[in-house]
């Protein structure tokens, strides 16, 4: 991975282990006017509001049955269960709801892969991916200090996500 970092000018910025450290490496990403936990908390509405605002969208993924894509996203935003479908689910459901791309470098069988999640509807082209690593089942942020803020939110309350 020390070879990834150089490469990309990042650091691996790591994060709390306990079922949400996806959100904990995202929310990294935010401006340092905001405290982490300011955006951890951003993000777990911002996502509940997605799946609301657009259901529709991922209730394919899990079984054509919109009461279960509410359930599975409850036990992972509430009770940090993440090993269902659903909880594949949030990196897309996040970056859609940021409208951003966000790319998931995994480490897996001694190779380094790249996963490009894209938004369905961006606001605005060539936007900065967030930059997060994966590694046995754990996230951690990969912040590049010279592009650091990648997501700057002044009010994260006054935030709405519109139906797609």
């Amino acid at each position: 991975m020390e070879d990834v970092t150089k490469s990309l000018n990042v650091t691996l910025s790591h994060t709390l282990a306990d079922g949400h450290c996806f959100l904990h490496a995202v929310a990294l990403h935010f401006n340092e006017t905001q405290n982490t936990m300011q955006a951890y908390e951003f993000l777990m509405k911002a996502i509940e509001t997605e799946r609301k605002a657009n259901k529709n969208q991922y209730t394919n993924f899990i079984d054509e049955d919109s009461g279960k894509l509410d359930l599975l996203v409850h036990k992972y935003l509430h009770d940090k269960i993440f090993d269902h479908a659903a909880g594949d689910l949030i990196p897309q459901i996040t970056s859609n709801a940021l409208q951003k791309p966000i790319h998931i470098d995994s480490e897996r069988d001694g190779a380094i892969w790249k996963t490009i999640v894209q938004p369905k509807i961006t606001r605005e082209i060539n936007k900065s991916p967030l930059l997060v690593h994966l590694k046995d089942y754990h996230y951690s942020a990969l912040i590049n200090e010279k592009k650091h803020p990648l997501v700057k939110l002044s009010r994260p309350d006054d935030w709405t996500i519109m139906p797609r």
